[in-house]
């Protein structure tokens, strides 16, 4: 490992130790820890050793590719340009001299024009160098750039290297006794309570809503947040990171979420998922109290401290589980998905404090979220569906996938249905007793309609007279 990335991965490791003696709530002795985490660091290493070798591979790529501008100066601009400047430089002082010139004047004129002609060639090398630049800078952090695979190295090693060394070394600690600084014993309701929340925890990714079925178009945005997951474990500092996705009702914002929570699972400890019902027509948003004691519930905090006196307030009762919340999500990295939400102030009180956790947040347009907010956030935008990704998503959402492939007819659906998934899954359905075709002149019948209700009024149509009925 060379040096520069063994202080990265030495960087890593000592969050990483800093996070468990705070699991421990001090029991654990954390110079002894880290000391041992880094004599095996090497070993560890081991388990991100393909991850390394492609980043590695990417930076050794990058810097053959890499032209200095005086490299470039030299190649470009220090033979014949300058070659054709000092000649004309010559010639000038020559013809100056033959018309009768005095000295002075004629040589004044050759300096002149060789000092242009040097200026001329280091603006043209200066031109071709500085986009050159500003592309290999842009290209680092492109997927397969040096940049994102230095964080697949990261996210590697800390998931297959230290995590699981550090999980050996917390089962070698409770099977020899007592640390050298050992804390107060935990009591019988104190333990039940530490393996309630470990229990529930492992169990709150069962209740996630089921990442199954058509999903599609959004491989991009799905990286996206993987790589500021990514980066946020690379940083030094313990920040959640705090994704807005914005975008129109129907537009997959809350699949996209979802999806997203299934995926980085081997990254956290626990997820949850609340509707806020910001801008549900007809239901009113939910209580900031609620959605913290839902977020508590499913994140496994003791159920007793969730308990209240009559007597107290409302603001009260917010400013109590506010205060638990922040506690119980110290250090622990958890996934926290906050469905259609619309008050800043209320999705700032539930971002966790001092905490790695990822928190995605849906709604119909970018929140600006408070400045000295402690996390790090990002809007995302979440488009309508390209031609590529409407035609992937009609294909899977189709009940017979034997009709012969017609773009003009797909390209036509994906307009009628403004490119959101859920109208394109709707109307995908119909496929099948119908041609793209006839789909695509059936879905034109409706007029001027939003598109989710021009693909819902077709499938309403569809159904029988007894089932219209019901």
């Amino acid at each position: 490992m060379r040096d520069s990335h063994r202080t990265d991965a030495e960087r890593l490791l000592a969050r990483a130790v800093e996070e468990e003696v705070r699991r421990s709530g001090g029991r654990t002795d954390g110079q002894v820890l880290l000391a041992r985490s880094r004599a095996a660091l090497d070993a560890m290493a081991q388990t991100a050793a393909e991850e390394y070798e492609a980043y590695t591979g990417a930076l050794d790529e990058a810097a053959a590719g890499q032209v200095s501008f005086g490299q470039r100066y030299a190649k470009e601009g220090g033979a014949t340009p300058l070659l054709v400047a000092g000649v004309a430089a010559v010639a000038a002082v020559v013809a100056d001299l033959a018309l009768g010139t005095d000295t002075g004047t004629a040589f004044g004129a050759g300096v002149t024009v060789g000092v242009v002609g040097a200026a001329a060639t280091v603006v043209k090398v200066t031109a071709s160098h500085l986009p050159a630049a500003h592309h290999r800078a842009g290209a680092a952090s492109q997927p397969g750039g040096p940049e994102q695979l230095r964080l697949q190295w990261l996210t590697a090693l800390e998931v297959r290297g230290i995590r699981p060394f550090l999980d050996q070394q917390r089962v070698l600690a409770a099977s020899t006794g007592p640390t050298k600084k050992p804390g107060p014993q935990l009591r019988g309701a104190d333990k039940s309570a530490a393996a309630r929340r470990r229990s529930v925890l492992e169990q709150s990714f069962g209740q996630l809503p089921d990442a199954v079925g058509a999903f599609a178009g959004r491989r991009v945005e799905l990286a996206r947040i993987r790589q500021l997951v990514q980066a946020a474990r690379a940083s030094t500092e313990t920040r959640p990171t705090v994704v807005v996705l914005h975008g129109a009702p129907g537009s997959g914002r809350t699949s996209l979420a979802v999806r997203a929570a299934h995926d980085l699972r081997d990254h956290f400890r626990g997820a949850c998922v609340v509707d806020l019902r910001g801008d549900s027509p007809g239901e009113p948003p939910l209580p900031t109290r609620d959605a913290l004691l839902h977020l508590l519930n499913r994140l496994g905090a003791p159920r007793e401290q969730l308990l209240f006196r009559e007597r107290s307030s409302p603001d009260q009762q917010v400013k109590r589980l506010g205060e638990l919340y922040h506690q119980q999500l110290t250090g622990l990295p958890v996934t926290i998905v906050l469905d259609d939400a619309s008050d800043v102030a209320q999705v700032a009180t539930l971002v966790p404090e001092r905490s790695d956790s990822l928190v995605v947040v849906t709604a119909r347009k970018p929140l600006d979220l408070p400045a000295e907010l402690a996390a790090w956030v990002h809007q995302l935008p979440v488009e309508p569906l390209d031609a590529a990704g409407a035609e992937e998503l009609l294909g899977a959402a189709a009940q017979d996938g034997s009709e012969p492939y017609d773009a003009e007819s797909d390209e036509r659906i994906r307009e009628l249905c403004g490119g959101l998934p859920l109208a394109l899954r709707i109307a995908g359905s119909s496929l099948g007793p119908r041609s793209p075709r006839q789909l695509a002149t059936d879905l034109g019948a409706y007029g001027p309609v939003e598109p989710v209700e021009r693909a819902l009024w077709l499938r309403y149509t569809d159904q029988s007279d007894q089932a219209r009925r019901l």
